[in-house]
């Protein structure tokens, strides 16, 4: 099974998800909606603050130990928010 089976299983999990996603979004009223919508915008605000300011940091430091960890921190931020 290996990698193929895994890559599977990731594929089936996202597809199961995002029909159930769908389902729950076509069930929501529209103020239901718009508070979900609301609360993403925030939460993505949260994400590219957090973003830019961990990108400050790394130009800050210039080569600390600490610009790895920031650099991974940036790296996942960056993937939420894709």
């Amino acid at each position: 099974m290996g990698g193929d089976g895994s890559e599977f299983l990731q594929r089936d999990f996202s597809e199961t998800y995002e029909r159930y996603h769908v389902e729950s979004l076509q069930n929501m009223s529209k103020q239901e909606l718009v508070k979900e919508y609301l609360e993403l915008e925030k939460c993505l605000s949260r994400m590219e603050e957090e973003n830019n300011r961990l990108r400050m940091e790394s130009k800050k430091h210039g080569g600390g130990g600490g610009e790895e960890a920031a650099a991974t921190r940036l790296r996942q931020l960056e993937l939420e928010v894709d």
